[in-house]
């Protein structure tokens, strides 16, 4: 599947679902699906081409080759560890098997957007 093979309303779903990520966890979040020819490699330059890579997170989905990566920046893997991408793969690839694309890169973003949550602070304005 190219990026090209999209629909618009898949596209749109995808775009609500990065802007809803962004909004909860103050991160950029991407999504590249298409193919990555050098496998994670791919992955990792198309991270690089995002502005503010540091602190931002892809998502590259490969449907061809049924690979899915997540590439966190320096400052956004403080948040989102190994483990919450392995939580937000396993939920993708849940979603994909029932042929759900969208709804797949949706639960995935979802996941590491709330992982890299900052903590409510509650009663700030009252003593310790």
């Amino acid at each position: 599947m190219e990026p090209s093979d999209l629909t618009p309303k898949q596209r749109v779903a995808i775009t609500a679902a990065v802007d809803l990520a962004r909004e909860i966890s103050g991160r950029c979040f991407a999504v590249y699906v298409g193919p990555l020819e050098q496998g994670r490699d791919s992955a990792i330059a198309k991270h690089a081409q995002i502005p503010g890579a540091q602190t931002s997170v892809l998502i590259a989905v490969d449907p061809t080759a049924r690979t899915i990566d997540i590439i966190t920046g320096t400052q956004a893997a403080i948040d989102i560890d190994d483990r919450s991408c392995e939580l937000a793969v396993l939920a993708m690839r849940s979603n994909f098997a029932a042929d759900d694309l969208v709804g797949g890169i949706r639960a995935g973003a979802m996941l590491l957007a709330e992982h890299a949550r900052a903590p409510r602070v509650l009663h700030l304005n009252e003593p310790a």
